[in-house]
């Protein structure tokens, strides 16, 4: 009985012992005491999949609770982005953000954009990287893009999809070489890499990573990789800056958060995710697959994303691809105003012809005629200068010329009403109804 005695003692010791070293349950308020997800946009089995999967389990010592990722394909990647973005601001859901959050609001399909999160920081950055067959004519890329210029549409540019990521860097290329490619959509980048191996398309435009085993087996040649320094995988490859072509760009991904959850725990997830980013058996991981990392957090970070969707929305425009309404393009609404405006000038012109007889009416003088047909004309020269001068240099001269032939207000009035109304209806289109213009 006496052992049994102690025994008792000595077990409710040890669990006294064992609450008071770490088993008891986590003080109420202390961050994290749950699982920590991450929303993974891409589907799984590729990189980005790898690479978040592989960072949640290096992560999971750093925060002392389950770490996991759940995918959520669909949509171009918008599904998963805005899933992440609505998510509650408690600091429990991470989103994995990609290139398509610089992307997918200038084609008009996801309202979701980088002003949605708290970005913390960049994980990974593969410039695009030009590649042609080993044996092909070209051996460098001023060969290549020499050919481009003088046989525009000629050669066959391979891509991931319209409005991708390979898809704008092509775009890009072809603008700051003064060329133009035959653009060829494929369903994804591995598709149009097979393509290029078959010799139906002439050039893609992928990640290193997506080229990189029929680079080393000699099967293609890697041109040059659409960024500002060489990559270290391929150091006898020139990178754009060395060949005079300022270009940088190219698929990324990042950690970011919905907006409003509390700066103590945005700032646990930052030095935990940082910490596993830094361990040598993760990045060793992420060597093996291919995957360029390029940690980048806080202020540059911000700063790099918003460049990415600058780029993207100047590149889009010019392309004129917008999907928001069927694919109307960017100067369907300009080239729309500009025809109301021409149809006015006529009906004014029609009223006033058939205004009653023996009436005088000022459009049967010469000058009302004269001042009819020239609206009409400004308005025809607006639809011809849009595509060379952009929207807002054509509309304020528009308007300028319009405004001026009245002959009723002065000058500065006149600067005064074009700016402001070129630059409304620019605003107007690009925020709110979401077409960005030329």
């Amino acid at each position: 009985m006496v052992d049994l005695r102690w025994a008792g003692i000595w077990a409710m010791l040890l669990v006294i012992a064992a609450s008071m070293t770490g088993c008891r349950p986590r003080e109420e308020g202390s961050f994290p005491s749950r699982t920590i997800t991450i929303i993974c946009p891409p589907a799984p089995g590729g990189v980005s999949d790898t690479l978040t999967r592989a960072l949640a389990a290096s992560a999971q010592p750093e925060f002392g609770v389950p770490v996991v990722v759940e995918n959520k394909p669909g949509g171009a990647n918008a599904v998963g982005l805005n899933y992440g973005a609505h998510a509650a601001p408690d600091g429990y859901t991470v989103t994995y953000v990609v290139a398509e959050l610089a992307i997918l609001p200038h084609l008009g399909l996801s309202p979701i954009s980088p002003n949605d999160f708290d970005l913390l920081a960049r994980t990974n950055y593969n410039p695009a990287a030009v590649t042609v067959r080993a044996d092909s004519r070209w051996p460098t890329l001023q060969q290549l893009m020499a050919d481009a210029r003088a046989h525009p549409e000629a050669i066959r540019a391979g891509n991931s999809g319209t409005g991708s990521i390979w898809h704008l860097a092509a775009v890009a290329l072809q603008e700051a070489g003064g060329a133009k490619f035959k653009h060829v959509p494929f369903s994804g980048a591995a598709p149009a890499v097979q393509a290029l191996l078959g010799g139906h398309v002439d050039v893609v435009c992928v990640s290193p990573t997506e080229v990189q085993a029929h680079v080393e087996s000699g099967k293609l040649r890697m041109l040059t990789v659409l960024t500002i320094r060489r990559d270290p995988l391929f150091p006898d490859v020139p990178c754009a800056r060395e060949l005079g072509y300022p270009l940088d760009i190219g698929a990324w991904g990042g950690l970011a958060l919905p907006k409003g959850v509390p700066m103590e725990r945005r700032q646990k997830l930052l030095e935990g995710f940082r910490k596993a980013f830094g361990k040598r058996e993760f990045r060793q991981l992420m060597e093996e697959r291919g995957v360029r990392l390029a940690w980048l957090e806080g202020e540059p970070f911000r700063q790099f994303v918003e460049a990415q969707s600058t780029l993207n929305r100047q590149i889009i425009a010019r392309m004129g691809v917008n999907l928001t309404r069927g694919d109307v393009g960017h100067l369907y609404f300009p080239g729309l105003l500009a025809v109301l405006a021409v149809g006015l000038a006529m009906a004014i012109v029609g009223a006033r012809l058939a205004g009653g007889r023996g009436e005088q009416v000022e459009a049967h003088t010469p000058v009302g005629r004269r001042q009819s047909a020239m609206m009409s004309t400004l308005a025809l020269a607006f639809i011809a200068l849009l595509p060379v001068a952009g929207f807002l240099a054509a509309s304020a001269l528009f308007v300028l010329a319009a405004v001026a032939l009245t002959g009723r207000v002065r000058w500065w009035q006149a600067v005064v009403y074009a700016s402001v109304v070129s630059l409304s209806v620019w605003w107007l289109f690009g925020n709110i109804l979401g077409v960005p213009l030329p």
